[in-house]
């Protein structure tokens, strides 16, 4: 179903007033982990099919925005090629001189409408488009999948998320009411604070009763959000939320088959409960598109971010996963032992999101320790084996097979996520700490926010801000500090104590030698230093 009142525009009129409030009301341009090729290699590989090496891949992002998501790519592989593409004038510019401050020369943003894109000349291993697909006219959706099928590499993985049905229906009730209110109003920023008013409105006069629990719960959902997404994930002229089946539907069109998704957790029934799994199972007669549907269905999800492939290579997916397809993977695992509820299973890690793996074997629990001792580096099944032996444990087949499969479980249950490339970051205690260089040249250019090497976004605090430009690894803690006081000295930076101005050397001094170390295990701690 579209939602957009768009029928009153001309495709030429639309997309310009599409380009304009982007150009004026940019959206802040992220990295996003689930886009990262490495990741959508590993969901292949676990699907028995051989995936490009991400190191030397083409890729293509649709919709970069400024390059947030792009740029940071291109800054760790260096021998791989990128190229963006964006409707805004004002986004590409901005990453253009991104891209010039970082020095990189495997990447290129255009300013262009993806209608119209113009070959480079050869086609993509990867090509991502997020947050791009449920916000353009149906002319536009039917371009990027034209995009992706044309211009995908024979073992290439494209990603499209979007916004899917029945879940985003709730939502689309606060849109509606939304877009009535702020009426033809073409500046984003005056509709933008028309639609907060009213949401005001809206949260103090819907009626106690189903429609207005729906209205009041999406109403405090995007209060919290950003400006730039409430213009352009509720308020631009084209809104169009799809079905699985009809996003299928669409890309079978193009001639592109499913391979899966992002999360892959998202696909395992048994996740959702043995007897949620066992109606699953029943309702689709183990169709894999049926099972997707009902998933939506059944758990009310709002958001896919699926991968698609050439109809060729869906024959040679094998869907059932043993843990030998793990053995060149890497993965982040970001978990805590925790007390265990069940006597049986004593040994219990948890991740950030709250997700559990139980175990009953010293073994395994060994591993999962290891696992956790490495964050944020990866783990790699053969190279915790390898260690654990290095250090003394005596491994029988069984428990390595124990081990797989317990890795297995936390792939498949969203408590690791897997890549195709590790993951090398230093420890705090490092003597000369090197920071990565897109964060070191962003803090040098005066950027607030950088990527890690996890391909997360990372909010640079004030202190990482001032050192991170000199942490080429060439100075060591007590450099390090001489750097921070004569930044402090010079009134480039400040420090307070008790909200005042602290002006003494010596607690400058001390100032600066406690906030060193904090930022330096924070930097450690968020993957943003070099191994």
């Amino acid at each position: 179903m579209v939602m957009t009142s768009t029928q009153t525009l001309s495709f030429p009129e639309a997309q310009a007033r599409t380009q304009a409030s982007y150009d004026e009301f940019p959206y802040i341009s992220h990295a996003f982990p689930q886009t990262h090729p490495a990741r959508m290699a590993a969901i292949g590989t676990l699907f028995n099919l051989e995936m490009p090496p991400v190191e030397t891949a083409s890729v293509l992002e649709i919709g970069c925005a400024s390059g947030g998501n792009l740029i940071p790519l291109a800054s760790t592989y260096p021998k791989a090629r990128f190229l963006g593409v964006d409707l805004s004038t004002i986004q590409i510019e901005d990453g253009r001189r991104r891209i010039e401050a970082q020095g990189l020369t495997n990447i290129e943003l255009r300013q262009q409408d993806i209608s119209a894109f113009r070959s480079p000349g050869h086609r993509f291993d990867y090509i991502i488009c997020h947050g791009v697909y449920s916000w353009v006219s149906e002319p536009v959706r039917h371009a990027i999948l034209k995009v992706c099928s044309r211009y995908l590499k024979l073992r290439g993985v494209a990603y499209v998320s979007y916004n899917v049905l029945p879940g985003w229906r709730p939502k689309q009730i606060l849109r509606d009411a939304l877009m009535a209110h702020v009426g033809q109003t073409s500046n984003q920023r005056e509709r933008v604070t028309r639609a907060r008013e009213f949401m005001g409105f809206l949260n103090q006069h819907t009626p106690n009763n189903p429609y207005g629990a729906a209205v009041k719960d999406s109403v405090a959902e995007l209060q919290k959000a950003t400006d730039e997404y409430l213009a352009h994930e509720f308020l631009e002229l084209d809104n169009a939320p799809c079905s699985f089946h009809d996003f299928m539907h669409a890309s079978g069109q193009h001639k592109l088959a499913f391979l899966g998704e992002s999360d892959i957790n998202m696909m395992v029934a048994d996740n959702f409960g043995p007897d949620l799994a066992k109606s699953l199972r029943a309702l689709s007669a183990n169709d894999l598109h049926a099972t997707e549907n009902y998933i939506d269905v059944l758990t009310g999800r709002t958001f896919r971010q699926t991968l698609l492939i050439n109809p060729e290579r869906a024959q040679a997916v094998r869907r059932l996963i043993d843990s030998q397809r793990l053995e060149n993977l890497h993965l982040i695992a970001d978990i805590t032992e925790v007390p265990s509820p069940i006597p049986e299973l004593p040994y219990c890690f948890e991740s950030r999101q709250g997700r559990q793996l139980r175990v009953s074997r010293e073994p395994v629990r060994k591993a999962l320790q290891l696992m956790a001792s490495r964050r944020p580096s990866t783990s790699n099944l053969s190279q915790l084996l390898t260690d654990l032996e290095s250090s003394g444990e005596t491994l029988s087949s069984q428990d390595r097979a124990d081990i797989g499969g317990a890795l297995l479980q936390g792939v498949l249950s969203g408590l690791f996520s897997a890549r195709t490339r590790p993951i090398e970051a230093a420890t705090a205690d490092t003597e000369k700490p090197k920071a990565i260089a897109l964060a070191r040249k962003d803090a040098a250019g005066g950027r607030t926010r950088s990527a890690n090497l996890r391909h997360e976004s990372v909010d640079l605090g004030v202190v990482a801000q001032h050192i991170l430009p000199v942490m080429d690894g060439t100075l060591d803690r007590d450099g390090l500090c001489a750097h921070l006081e004569a930044r402090a000295k010079a009134g480039a930076l400040h420090f307070q104590r008790n909200g005042q101005q602290i002006t003494d050397e010596a607690d400058i001094a001390a100032c600066a030698r406690e906030h060193l170390g904090n930022a330096i295990q924070w930097l450690a701690s968020n993957a943003l230093l070099e191994a």
